[in-house]
C-alpha cells in the first residue's frame, strides 16, 4: 500500500552515509539543528519606524547529530574511519572528519538527501548496566555546487493504483 503525503515527517527506517547503510542508532534519533541565519540591520536616521534594509550576513549552518550504538568494525569504519582487521578488532584514526553523500529514509515514506556532508565523531557514553557506549556523530551540510540548500526533502512515492 502506498503511502500518503500529510506534510508529516517521522520514524528513522534507515541512514546511510557515504552510499554505506549505518548501524543501530539511539532511540533519540537523529536532532536536526544549526546556526540561525545571519542578518545585518541597516537604519537610516531619517526612518524612526524601523530598518530600511535587512542584508543577510550568511544563510546559517543545518547540522544533524546523532549517536551510532552498534559499534562493530564496518560501523565504526562507515563514520569514524581507521581499520577493522580480520579477527574484528577496530583501530580508529587519530582525526575524525569524513566527507560525503548521505541519505536518510522515514518511516512516513520521505526521503532526505544530502548532497555533501562533513561527518565527525568521537567515542562517548557510558559502559554500564542501562546503557551503552555510542559514537557521538555530528554531520554539517555542506554548500551546494548549484547554491542550493545542500539537501532535498522528497515525498513518499505516490501510487495511481486504485485511484
Amino acid at each position: 500500500m502506498a503511502q500518503i503525503n500529510d506534510g508529516l515527517t517521522f520514524g528513522l527506517d534507515q541512514f546511510k552515509f557515504n552510499n554505506q547503510v549505518l548501524g543501530y542508532i539511539s532511540e533519540e534519533g537523529l536532532a536536526w539543528g544549526g546556526d540561525k541565519p545571519e542578518k545585518v540591520k541597516i537604519n537610516a536616521a531619517q526612518v524612526k519606524s524601523g530598518p530600511v534594509k535587512i542584508i543577510v550576513k550568511n544563510n546559517g549552518t543545518n547540522v544533524i547529530t546523532f549517536k551510532l550504538i552498534q559499534l562493530d568494525g564496518p560501523h565504526c569504519e562507515a563514520v569514524m574511519g581507521g581499520k577493522t582487521e580480520v579477527n574484528g578488532t577496530y583501530t580508529p584514526p587519530v582525526a575524525v572528519n569524513l566527507e560525503g553523500p548521505a541519505e536518510i529514509l522515514c518511516t512516513s515514506g520521505h526521503a532526505i538527501r544530502i548532497s555533501k556532508g562533513s561527518l565527525s565523531a568521537k567515542l562517548s557514553g557510558n559502559i554500564n548496566g542501562s546503557e551503552v557506549l555510542a559514537i557521538e556523530c555530528e554531520l554539517e551540510i555542506l554548500a551546494s555546487a548549484d547554491g542550493g540548500a545542500g539537501y532535498t526533502i522528497c515525498p513518499p512515492a505516490s501510487s495511481s493504483a486504485g485511484a
